[in-house]
């Protein structure tokens, strides 16, 4: 029996293997596709009247002629780019972007560069240096880390504001693990970030009845109870009368993949980005690197201190983001009382409230 298990044990290690063999291949015929694509793109372009190439530290831009002001754009972009992505960011030397402004005001056929981001020419510098940042041709990480995190590593645009809604989340989120990381409990913060390896997920970040009732009602009834020909139903009443076997029943039901995890994109991304702050140009690097391993190591080994102290400082982070609460000026309780008083006036004088 032990024999068995420990070749199940090493059944399950080759298939590991194998399938992060599959997706290193998957990237790089990704890449070398792309880059023929490119390649027949430019080509197209040159033949069509020309491109326009331009170099900003690694980013390259190939762009039709035109007056927009990528220049600019890329000199703001690339900063932000190449302390994100460290020394990963000279991939950017091999993967331009490419763009093809055209004239907003004519009926004229827009420029035509296969794949190409199109845009209006006269797009302000910053909403330019935008559209650069969040569409860095930068290589794909491996499935896992997009899994985990929902999507690519990318720069924020606008942190303070991202941090600060994850406070918010931290505050109103239907989950008890949330809650307790923004009591100080680090476990709990794992667990919200999805950062904790658990066969049951559902248990980890819904443990309470009344979560897990309120996820039901919340986010799955119109599914629950129209999915499948009404076939859950029976079980959405039984859940809405109390039965939490009938909530959680439903629940695991799901398709993989479904169970919405306590917090957000935005509160995983910012881990990612403390993670790629504390451990310098290389972090990008070691972050990618090593796709077999679980998340919770990888960041951790990225930043280069422990995943508590990681996770512990991004806990800091968004608590000093707390939103300001809105301030009414002094006169600004009268103002309403006032408010209230007329609308009340109003209310007694029309023919609706009158006594026949």
């Amino acid at each position: 029996m032990i024999a068995a298990m420990a070749a199940g044990r090493l059944a399950g290690q080759s298939v590991e293997r194998l399938q992060v063999r599959a997706d290193s291949l998957l990237r790089e015929w990704r890449r070398a596709s792309a880059l023929a694509d490119m390649v027949d793109s430019l080509k197209h372009g040159r033949a069509a009247g020309g491109t326009d190439t331009i170099s900003v530290g690694a980013l390259r831009i190939v762009a039709t002629p035109s007056p927009a002001r990528l220049r600019e754009a890329a000199a703001r972009a690339w900063p932000v780019i190449d302390s994100l992505y460290g020394s990963e960011a000279q991939q950017l030397a091999q993967r331009p972007y490419l763009i093809a402004p055209y004239d907003p005001d004519t009926t004229s056929p827009k420029p035509m560069l296969r794949g190409a981001i199109q845009v209006p020419w006269d797009k302000d510098v910053a909403s330019l240096a935008m559209l650069l940042l969040t569409n860095v041709p930068i290589g794909r990480p491996d499935r896992a880390l997009q899994n985990w995190l929902g999507g690519s590593v990318l720069p924020i645009i606008h942190p303070l504001q991202a941090r600060a809604a994850v406070y918010v989340q931290l505050v109103t989120a239907p989950s008890q693990a949330a809650r307790s990381c923004f009591l100080g409990v680090i476990g709990d913060c794992r667990n919200a970030l999805a950062l904790s390896e658990s066969p049951d997920p559902l248990q980890q970040w819904y443990p309470s009845t009344g979560e897990r009732r309120a996820l039901v009602f919340r986010s799955f009834a119109e599914y629950f109870g129209y999915s499948d020909h009404g076939a859950h139903k029976s079980g959405l009443q039984q859940c809405g009368a109390g039965s939490d076997a009938a909530c959680t029943e439903l629940l695991r039901s799901l398709p993989p993949g479904a169970l919405p995890r306590p917090l957000t994109y935005d509160a995983r991304a910012a881990l990612v980005q403390v993670a790629l702050r504390l451990g310098g140009r290389a972090a990008y690097h070691r972050l990618v690197a090593t796709p077999g391993e679980p998340i919770a190591d990888r960041l951790a080994g990225a930043a280069g201190v422990s995943g508590d102290s990681l996770v512990s400082l991004w806990r800091s982070e968004i608590l000093a983001a707390r939103p300001a609460p809105v301030t009414l000026p002094p006169w600004g309780p009268w103002a309403a009382l006032g408010w209230t008083a007329v609308f009340a006036v109003c209310a007694l004088r029309s023919s609706r409230w009158r006594a026949s």
